[in-house]
This record gives structure tokens, C-alpha cells and sequence, in this order.
């Protein structure tokens, strides 16, 4: 056993399996008396969640990043070619693969048991977009060692420091075969009434050096490829900064909506409180009054005792006053 071997083995394993299956390779290291790998695989770091979702999919589904990485191959070598025609038609497509793999990824992290987070899920897209943008990128993730997500915008080679364990040269000879390989079955075929036989024009002329003219050519046309990629990566960018406005200025409006409802909620409720508040005072003076009323009815009632207590009085004095008469007449 090697580091390669054992850090394939160890960024195939789930998430919560890292540091027990790390731990019992450095011991068999240790017992098979190779300390100084035994102390390597020790310091293997445990994989980004977005990553190791990648390196699952080239050990279980190798299919899905190969696709992933064939098409970026196509899709740099009709930039390159400048066949705007094959650059647009691929440049379509190229969501619809990404949200394929995406899917891959997180469908086989979930039938291990360890469902992708939203971020690790966005980590997972930006890798994929990546390695469809950059060859090291795209050798990078068919390696199944991937420590990190990784990103790149298409104008700057993708920085894949760290981003692999137990990383070789080997890892990008393989991608470049590939990519080589491809980048000639996409070449296109020479119009059938171009000649073979060269002109006047393709005969260099006296006195010129033949190789000093197919430098500068080949410089032109480098020159042409990057001018070429960059304008591609340009406006991919545009486009994407189109998406991105619109969909900023529809949450700028559905936040101003908010706003205006929160500001006439708000509005409501002080002149809620505000009434509440005149209530209140009304209520106050309404209590006061009701006091003095009762007050005021105890005190006339009490004097309506009085009053009858001293009709009734009265009454018996009108009525022996009356008898008296009657007596005397």
C-alpha cells in the first residue's frame, strides 16, 4: 500500500467514517513497519462535504464525471476553433448537464446517508462548472481525491492548491490524453473543394525561413484563442450578471412592497394605540362621573326617605286634626 492507495481508499468512505478509517489505515501502515507513510496518511485532511459528494460519484458513478469532464473537452475545443456555432449549442446545454450531475451527486450522497447541505450543493456546481471551464480542474475531480470545492471563471487557470490528496503528476497526464483525444474527434473536416496541392500562397517566399512564419502564425492564432475565450467568458458573464439583475430587481420590488406594508401596518397600529389611548381618558371621565351620579342618587334617596317619613307624619297629624273636628261637630 502507497498513499495514493490508501487516500483512494479513505475519500471513498462517508463523511462520519473518515477518522475511524483514517485512523485504522495508519495503523496497518504501522504495523507493516512503514512509519513515514503511516505519518503521511495521518495528516490526510478530511474532505469538504461538496468534494467528497464528487469523489463518491468517480467511485460509484465514474460515468457522471466523465460525462461532466467530455463535455467541457468539447466545449474549450470549439471556443479554441472558434466554431461559434458548436460553442453556442454547447453553451446551451451546459446548465442541463450541470444540474444532471448535481442531481448525481446528491441522490448518491442521500443513498449513503449523508444528504448534501444547499451549500454543499452550490460547492458541488461550482466544481463541476469549473472542470468544464479548465483541464486540471477536470482532472482534478476524476481522481475521486478531491480536499476542496473548487471554482473558476474561464479567464484564469483554476488554482488546485491542496484541492487533491496524494496529488502526482500522473493526475494530469491522464486528462490531457483525454482531452487530446477529443479535441481531435471535434476538429472539423475540410470542405470537400478544398485542394490538397499547395498554391502559390502556401509555398513560403524566397529568402524567408519557413519555420519563423509558422511561429508568428502560431502565435496569431493563440492570441485569436485567448481573445477568442475571453469574449466566450465575457458574455457568459453578461448573461449571468442578466439573470442575477433581474432577479435582484424582483426582490427589490417584493421588498418594497413589504416595506410599504409593514409602514402601513405600522401607521395602523399608532393610531389604534392612539385611540385606545382617548378610550382610556373617555373611560376615566366616564367613572368619575358614574361616582358623583351614585353619589349624587345615595344622597337622593336618602332624602326621599326623609320626605316620605315626614309626609306620613304629616298625614297622621291631618287625620287626628280631621277626628277631632268630627268629634266636636
Amino acid at each position: 500500500m502507497d498513499l495514493r492507495d490508501a487516500a483512494q481508499e479513505l475519500y471513498a468512505v462517508t463523511p462520519r467514517e473518515f477518522t475511524a478509517e483514517r485512523t485504522a489505515l495508519v495503523r496497518k501502515a504501522k504495523d507493516a513497519g512503514q512509519k513515514d507513510l503511516a505519518q503521511e496518511i495521518g495528516s490526510l485532511p478530511k474532505p469538504a462535504a461538496g468534494a467528497w459528494a464528487i469523489n463518491i460519484l468517480a467511485v460509484h458513478k465514474p460515468e457522471v464525471i466523465d460525462g461532466v469532464v467530455r463535455f467541457g473537452i468539447s466545449l474549450r475545443a470549439a471556443q479554441e476553433e472558434q466554431d461559434t456555432e458548436a460553442f453556442r449549442e454547447l453553451g446551451q446545454q451546459r446548465q442541463s448537464q450541470l444540474t444532471t450531475a448535481v442531481h448525481s451527486a446528491r441522490d448518491l450522497a442521500a443513498e449513503l446517508g449523508a444528504p448534501l447541505s444547499a451549500a454543499a450543493t452550490s460547492d458541488v456546481e461550482q466544481t463541476f462548472r469549473a472542470a468544464m471551464a479548465d483541464a486540471g480542474a477536470a482532472a482534478a475531480v476524476r481522481t475521486g481525491r478531491l480536499v476542496r470545492g473548487l471554482s473558476g471563471s474561464g479567464f484564469e487557470a483554476v488554482d488546485l492548491a491542496g484541492a487533491i490528496a496524494a496529488a502526482g503528476p500522473d493526475d494530469e497526464a491522464t486528462e490531457a490524453t483525454q482531452e487530446r483525444s477529443v479535441e481531435r474527434s471535434v476538429k472539423k473536416v475540410p470542405p470537400p473543394h478544398a485542394k490538397s496541392t499547395p498554391t502559390s500562397q502556401d509555398t513560403p517566399p524566397k529568402g524567408k525561413a519557413p519555420q519563423q512564419k509558422s511561429s508568428k502564425e502560431e502565435a496569431t492564432s493563440l492570441a485569436d484563442r485567448r481573445a477568442a475565450k475571453q469574449q466566450a467568458a465575457l458574455k457568459e458573464a453578461r448573461s449571468e450578471f442578466d439573470v442575477a439583475d433581474q432577479t435582484a430587481r424582483e426582490a427589490e420590488a417584493a421588498a418594497s412592497e413589504a416595506w410599504d406594508t409593514v409602514n402601513a401596518l405600522a401607521d395602523r397600529r399608532t393610531k389604534l394605540k392612539a385611540d385606545i389611548e382617548d378610550l382610556k381618558k373617555r373611560l376615566a371621565t366616564l367613572e368619575a362621573e358614574l361616582i358623583g351620579v351614585t353619589r349624587d342618587a345615595e344622597s337622593a334617596e336618602s332624602e326621599k326617605k326623609r320626605a316620605v317619613r315626614a309626609a306620613t307624619q304629616q298625614r297622621r297629624a291631618a287625620d287626628q286634626a280631621q277626628r277631632r273636628i268630627d268629634r266636636l261637630s
